[in-house]
């Protein structure tokens, strides 16, 4: 049933890897709710007084656009007490900004303590340069190989101080997106730097893009492939590629900071919200069910069996898995064409009846990101739906206890929060390029966050720690 794969999974094993081992798609992040934030809420306040700004989560790092454009340095950093950060270097770049990578073993990745001494360290060496850096963006990765730990940072120096527009920055880094297909695929590649572009493209930046890869592999035959499909990726979506030092650890990395610039004003506009506003999902999301499921039967067969008595075969499985895996290799540029198209002009006042409010990305986190959407705008939304693209399979999912959150995506689909006198056009707009948007909740009260949502919910989400942000609607 799986010779294929099997082979390829020993083609793998060659290189030292065992795919199954590897997080697909934003599965491999550390947990935010349960490590990051709170071992960066210990961090933050004492770097502050030192300069070092960590801003909390966004989609993107936005600041204004510097005329003649950035410089990207890129450093990587051991982690723990004896890190290798230089303050005199990062004294004499004076970065203004900077993204960062951190991959960290998974033994030290689940409490946020540990968390705090590996990445702690390197964070206060970086203040020890008195340079004011504001880190706009962290992705934080889990690897199942000790020796595989480092902190990357890109540096960002702006070249001049006369500003127009706005320039967001991103990083988004995997180990795989299928772990059943090849691992230099292009579809792998392609998949990845979808990802990295898809918190620009979410905030309706496009113009310009740049990317600096993070890529690699045990072999290098197998590095310059990847290479080879991220700049074919890079002309496909009229990006440039940055060169900068690759990180040479870690068995698999797929991704990239990316950059875009735009001379509309980003949709975070938060203070905005208002009750009747609706939430709009640009397709239906929940990608890696198919895929993860999928891995889950090559690991234990019996779970074959399992989906068998649910009516649900091997190969109508693996059919829902490569739509899955096709869909996350698009690019969602068209997507941020659209989203531009309802955004105030570069220094004009935002308008309630005509713009785009409040935009977020459904990859890693599935549904919850609505909940960070309440807090962000101080809200209280009704979920009338949960719109997935696999309903069945993510409700299969949850049932046998394969996905904790089987919403979960990677380069995912868009909530929009936007007023009622544009949803129609809107939707018209984002039907006109093949997608299947859809209305599935609104705006219902301002004040403390909450976001009340529909009982089936539980069939798709079994972590307690997400369901305990929601408060379930009981249907008569």
């Amino acid at each position: 049933m799986f010779e294929e794969v099997l082979e390829r999974i020993k083609y793998y094993k060659k290189l030292g890897v065992n795919p199954l081992s590897l997080a697909t798609g934003c599965a491999v992040k550390v947990d935010l709710l349960r490590v990051v934030y709170p071992a960066l809420g210990e961090l933050v306040p004492k770097l502050r007084e030192k300069g070092l700004i960590i801003a909390p989560r966004e989609d993107a790092d936005i600041f204004p656009r510097p005329r003649d454009g950035v410089e990207i340095h890129r450093r990587i950093y051991s982690l723990g007490k004896n890190t290798n950060v230089d303050p005199r270097e990062i004294k004499s770049i004076k970065p203004s900004r900077a993204i960062v990578l951190v991959q960290v073993y998974q033994r030290y990745a689940d409490e946020p303590e540990k968390f705090a001494e590996l990445v702690g360290p390197v964070y206060e060496k970086i203040a020890e340069s008195h340079v004011p850096i504001h880190i706009g963006k962290g992705h934080s990765i889990v690897t199942p190989f000790k020796e595989d730990q480092f902190l990357m940072v890109d540096f960002i120096k702006p070249l001049s101080n006369a500003v127009e527009g706005f320039t967001l920055a991103n990083n988004d880094t995997i180990h795989i997106i299928d772990p059943t297909d090849d691992p230099g695929s292009y579809r792998q590649v392609s998949g990845a730097l979808s990802n990295t572009l898809n918190d620009l493209f979410v905030l309706g930046a496009y113009e310009n893009l740049r990317l600096v890869l993070v890529v690699n592999a045990p072999l290098e035959e197998l590095v310059n492939k990847m290479i080879k499909h991220a700049e074919k990726f890079a002309k496909e979506v009229e990006a440039e590629i940055v060169d900068a030092p690759l990180p040479k650890k870690g068995k698999l990395l797929i991704g990239a900071t990316a950059l875009a610039d735009t001379l509309k004003h980003p949709p975070v506009f938060y203070d905005k919200v208002k009750p009747g506003m609706k939430l709009i999902a640009t397709r239906p999301f929940g990608e890696l069910a198919p895929i993860n499921v999928y891995i889950a039967c090559i690991i234990d067969e019996s779970i074959v069996r399992d989906l068998e008595q649910q009516g649900l075969t091997i190969e109508e499985l693996e059919k829902y898995k490569e739509k899955a895996v096709e869909t996350i290799s698009r690019p969602n540029k068209k997507v941020a064409r659209v989203i531009n198209k309802y955004l105030p002009e570069y220094n004009e006042t935002y308008r309630e009846d005509e713009h785009i409010a409040a935009t977020t990305d459904v990859t890693g986190p599935g549904i919850y990101v609505v909940r960070e959407l309440a807090e962000q705008t101080k809200t209280k939304i009704l979920l009338h739906d949960i719109p997935l693209l696999f309903p069945e399979i993510s409700r299969i999912a949850s049932s046998l206890y394969l996905i904790p959150n089987a919403t979960a995506g990677t380069n995912g689909a868009f909530v929009v929060i936007a007023p009622n006198e544009i949803v129609d056009d809107l939707l018209k707009d984002l039907k006109s390029i093949n997608l299947n948007p859809v209305v599935f909740g609104e705006v219902v009260e301002k004040g403390e966050p909450e976001v009340i949502a529909p009982k089936k919910l539980k069939e798709y989400v079994v972590d307690r720690k997400i369901l305990s942000k929601f408060k379930i609607k009981e249907e008569v």
